[in-house]
């Protein structure tokens, strides 16, 4: 018995009618008796005695029924879970990004991925990604240089440099291009390196130089960093997509030709599988810095997540 049949058989043994059966199955009350003849057939006995307008098992019907029982409760089951199911799956990817990110990466992807005239709903949080995961409120993170971690899957879907900025009559803004060690000799506005994975790359970079990383101002993220220097002076460290994007009168940039680019990654926690939407969304992602064909990019991503 495959398992449309079995669906055949226990909506007869449990309400009675064909009449019963073929409407709660949705088909014709003969198309009911000519599978139940094609099952009998199929299997060589009886199962239902005709007794006036109900069917009656028989005894090896009986003793059929009481063996699927679990099949048939599993069966009941997943149809009572299938809304909620449904409700999931159409639910918006939640992301949970840093502001740099969302204003110089995220945007184009987007459009890429189907969201250009929000055919597509999204939930974004620019807030911190790895807690937002932690505490189960967005589905998929986006920041830079995630460092490894046992509780998350991670992949690099990006690059981008660091720069330099600092106000137009900064002594450094004569120069096309600036080294650690000049940018070291100035008042730094940086990131907590024990906090911020940007700031322990930074932190890196310096100690490979023999350059003591000491912000005089530390902030959690870009955009703070450039509100600080143009308040207050000093050299800021940020990622050139917002440097590209700085509207900030006052400030300009220059590129460090010493500090190697910065990854940008999209993590999710690996214990967790990911919803058709949240896993369409990484695909493009992992398309767009593989620059693979969809499907393949797909491949690449399910692979991973076999692995792990």
């Amino acid at each position: 018995m495959n398992l449309r049949e079995m669906e055949l058989f226990g909506t007869l043994m449990r309400v009675g009618t064909t009449t019963e059966t073929a409407r709660l199955l949705g088909i014709s009350q003969p198309g009911v008796s000519a599978q139940l003849k094609r099952l009998e057939s199929k299997l060589g006995i009886p199962l239902f005695h005709r007794a006036g307008n109900r069917l009656e098992p028989t005894r090896e019907a009986r003793e059929i029924f009481s063996l699927a029982g679990p099949i048939f409760t599993t069966h009941s089951q997943v149809r009572a879970k299938l809304p909620s199911l449904r409700d999931h799956a159409s639910r918006p990817a939640v992301i949970s990004a840093t502001p740099a990110l969302v204003e110089g990466f995220l945007g184009p992807l987007l459009v890429k991925a189907g969201y250009a005239n929000w055919k597509k709903r999204l939930d974004l949080r620019i807030h911190a990604p790895e807690e937002d995961l932690r505490n189960g409120v967005a589905d998929l993170g986006l920041q830079m240089a995630l460092p490894p971690k046992a509780e998350f899957q991670a992949h690099m879907v990006g690059r981008s440099s660091l720069v330099a900025i600092m106000g137009e009559n900064h002594p450094l803004a004569r120069a096309k291009q600036l080294k650690c060690k000049a940018i070291a000799a100035h008042p730094l506005v940086c990131y907590d390196a024990d906090w911020s994975p940007m700031g322990a790359h930074i932190r890196a970079a310096f100690k490979a130089r023999d350059l003591h990383y000491d912000p005089v101002c530390t902030a959690p993220y870009c955009a703070n960093v450039c509100a600080l220097v143009r308040a207050c002076g000093g050299v800021g460290i940020v990622d050139a997509m917002t440097a590209r994007n700085l509207a900030t009168p006052g400030l300009t940039w220059r590129p460090i030709s010493d500090l190697s680019d910065i990854s940008i990654i999209a993590f999710y926690r690996r214990d967790e599988p990911l919803s058709a939407t949240v896993m369409d969304l990484l695909n493009h992602l992992l398309q767009a810095e593989a620059g693979k064909r969809p499907d393949d990019a797909l491949q690449v991503h399910t692979k991973r997540i076999a692995e792990t």
